[in-house]
């Protein structure tokens, strides 16, 4: 019997990093420059959606034999999500934006527009935008490289008493492809603290024209796949042959202003479903522009401060037309 093995870990030992794959899709290893997302916790990659199960009920007795279940590790996909990662650098951030908008210059401005084309996302093509996700393990036999991985979904929240008004980012990855387990060796970039803008840069406020006072604002990009075929790749059964990366892309959020004489008619606003410009930001470094948005909800909370209207909302777009423009410089 091998001998207890005592040592422990602590979480501050796991380390996640991202890159913009550059390889093809379905590459089982690092491309493109690695970054560190400094995160308070680092999570594993979800797994549980990575097999093909079941539980077959025979006659003969009345309790599940062990081949009764069946677990097949193929023809899956796999999830990682991060939260809470204060932004702090600036090509983290744009990276972020390129993979969840499929914008290949967001230096500038990242858009997502009503005609957005879709991308082809085929096995051993380089076409679309995916990422290599590193999780860097103090055992380093047991380190996790997920590859060809979509950012499913992206959040962008900022509140004056969350991580000092600070930008903040969550969001969730996804892949077809097995992750590899092993002693990862490529070096993250140093990752410079160059990027600190938030709440407190927002100098322009506004919706549906109207300048507001903003307790918090918060929006989230929704841009899917799914995996399509089994072929084998890397020498590995049942991996995808492509993704489909064409179905329906949502940008939604909230904000909370403060209820006065310029929002007292939002209500008319939520009630007629009149589209309205959401413009939160400085024009330059920081800015999110939602020209169409619909209120989908209207609320009112009484605090120390005042009353506060929270207003939930959907971007909308038509043709050229942009759902979102981004703004992170």
């Amino acid at each position: 019997m091998a001998a207890l093995d005592k040592t422990v870990y602590s979480g501050k030992q796991f380390e996640a990093y991202i890159s913009l794959q550059s390889d093809a899709l379905g590459t089982n290893d690092v491309s493109g420059t690695l970054y560190k997302l400094r995160l308070s916790e680092v999570n594993d990659i979800d797994f549980s959606a990575g097999f093909q199960t079941a539980d077959i009920e025979r006659t003969g007795q009345r309790v599940m034999r062990p081949t009764d279940h069946i677990k097949i590790y193929k023809g899956g996909t796999f999830t990682w999500s991060f939260d809470n990662l204060v932004i702090e650098n600036e090509v983290v951030l744009q990276t972020l934006l390129q993979l969840a908008t499929e914008d290949a210059s967001p230096e500038g401005t990242a858009v997502i527009t009503g005609a957005q084309a879709t991308a082809v996302y085929e096995e051993g093509a380089t076409t679309g935008e995916y990422a290599c996700i590193v999780i860097s393990s103090p055992d380093a036999d047991e380190d996790r490289l997920m590859h060809s991985a979509i950012l499913q979904e992206l959040t962008l929240s900022m509140e004056p008493s969350t991580n000092g008004g600070r930008l903040t980012a969550s969001g969730t990855f996804f892949s077809g492809y097995q992750p590899v387990i092993g002693a990862e060796s490529t070096s993250p970039n140093a990752t410079a603290e160059d990027y600190t803008k938030g709440f407190f840069d927002c100098t322009t406020q506004s919706i549906g024209g109207d300048d507001v006072v903003l307790s918090s604002f918060e929006v989230t990009i929704s841009n899917p796949a799914t995996r399509v075929g089994f072929s084998t790749v890397n020498s590995i059964a049942g991996e995808p042959s492509a993704y489909n990366r064409g179905g329906l892309i949502t940008v939604a959020g909230s904000l909370s202003a403060k209820l006065d004489d310029n929002v007292v008619d939002t209500i008319g606003d939520f009630t007629l479903g009149t589209s309205v410009n959401i413009s939160i930001g400085n024009g330059s470094t920081l800015d999110f522009d939602i020209p169409t948005a619909k209120y989908t909800g209207y609320t009112q909370t009484s605090t120390e401060a005042g009353v506060f209207i929270d207003l939930p909302f959907m971007g909308t777009a038509d043709g050229s037309n942009a759902l979102i423009t981004i703004t992170a410089t």
